[in-house]
């Protein structure tokens, strides 16, 4: 089951996401797996690409 990243899950995201995705993307996704709060899924949207990555953390 999909469960939302805390504050300090999505502070290290979006510094992950600003160094290594598109600059001018959208963080469109976020999110755990109950029982895995070492990995967050995401989804990120801009003009010319969609990635979907994970960041263990």
């Amino acid at each position: 089951m999909k469960k939302p990243l805390n504050q300090l899950q999505m502070e290290f995201l979006k510094k992950h996401v600003h160094e290594h995705e598109e600059n001018n993307g959208a963080l469109t996704e976020a999110f755990t797996f109950d029982g895995d709060l070492g990995m967050i899924l995401y989804t990120v949207v801009s003009s010319n690409k969609t990635v979907k990555g994970a960041v263990f953390i």
